[in-house]
């Protein structure tokens, strides 16, 4: 039996006992290897927090110029921090109007409902007119990027997205001339020959704390401004339980 009952927010020394009670029974509380694996006589508990990654809240997918876009509804039921990672590419050449596509996350204090929904926390993407080139077949896990056209090519540390295919995000290592260009990470997907890949492509990760939120989704603004073009988005969650 333990020496005390009832007293909260107590540190452990080393090699000392936790204790649970519902009232009637009292138990002691050792750490099991994972939640399966508890049983009566030693019962979970969990020293750590517990990530999940979550179904991807918005598949990569275009979105026309002018239009816009909400993701997935993700539950945050019990769940104490989330991270949003957003990924955004152009699918277009030319600039934008006043500002880029706006990618806005939402909560809502209620399980159901649409008027309930506010804005907790939003990025800008950027409106400058993207480059454009065209690739001979990729391999994956190829890191060189042969050009065969275009009227510029990508200058070191540019973030791009090739399109053809499977959409994939890329960040630029070195340039060699107008004939090719390296990749920091080899690439996870193959790219068929005279894909394209664009520039002024982006990657957003946001940190929330979500104890006293109840849902959350990411609204895809672009109709942020008076001139708009086509783009790419991925948007994708991390929470922490």
């Amino acid at each position: 039996m333990p020496a005390q009952k009832g007293a909260k927010n107590q540190d452990l020394i080393a090699g000392r006992i936790a204790y649970g009670s519902d009232g009637a029974d009292t138990w002691a509380i050792r750490a099991a290897t994972t939640e399966a694996s508890s049983t009566a006589a030693t019962p979970f508990f969990r020293p750590y927090p517990e990530k999940t990654i979550q179904t991807e809240l918005y598949a990569a997918a275009s979105l026309a110029a002018s239009s816009q876009a909400t993701s997935a509804v993700l539950s945050l039921v019990g769940i104490k921090k989330a991270t949003v990672f957003i990924d955004h590419g152009r699918a277009a050449t030319a600039a934008f109007g006043t500002q880029g596509t706006e990618y806005r996350v939402e909560a809502s204090q209620q399980a159901a409902n649409n008027d309930t929904w506010r804005p907790l926390a939003s990025v800008v993407a950027g409106s400058a007119a993207a480059l454009l080139v065209s690739h001979t077949a990729i391999a994956a896990a190829d890191t060189i990027i042969t050009v065969t056209s275009g009227t510029s090519i990508p200058t070191r540390g540019d973030k791009v997205m090739a399109i053809t295919g499977t959409v994939e995000w890329m960040q630029v290592l070195s340039v060699s001339g107008t004939a090719s260009f390296t990749v920091e990470d080899a690439v996870r997907y193959a790219h068929a020959a005279a894909g394209s890949i664009y520039s002024q492509a982006e990657q957003f990760a946001l940190v929330l704390g979500t104890e006293a939120i109840t849902r959350l989704r990411v609204r895809i603004n672009n109709n942020a401004s008076g001139t708009t073009q086509a783009i790419y988005s991925r948007i994708a969650c991390i929470t922490e339980s």
